[in-house]
């Protein structure tokens, strides 16, 4: 992700987790990026929205990494097939 202003892309990541902390959720990748679609759907400012989805799309880089390089994971593309708590945030 390129944050066109870090501070701005680290606030957006940081109330994500935030929320995630004040609903007593465990704050992971998966539920960092489930969070910010939330925070995403119920946001008005378009220039916002674009913020948070740069901010997804980051996180998102690091779910692609760490699941090529986990070794559990292995039989999973030799099947083809992708793990469900993953395969909706790609």
């Amino acid at each position: 992700m390129v944050y066109h202003d870090k501070s701005i892309g680290h606030m957006i990541l940081g109330e994500a987790a935030i929320n995630l902390a004040f609903e007593e959720q465990e704050i992971t990748l998966v539920s960092l990026i489930r969070q910010l679609g939330e925070m995403a759907e119920n946001e008005r400012s378009d220039e916002r929205v674009a913020q948070i989805a740069d901010a997804r799309n980051w996180l998102k880089g690091f779910i692609k990494a760490s699941t090529r390089d986990r070794a559990e994971l292995n039989w999973l593309v030799e099947t083809g097939q992708a793990p469900v708590y993953l395969k909706d945030y790609r």
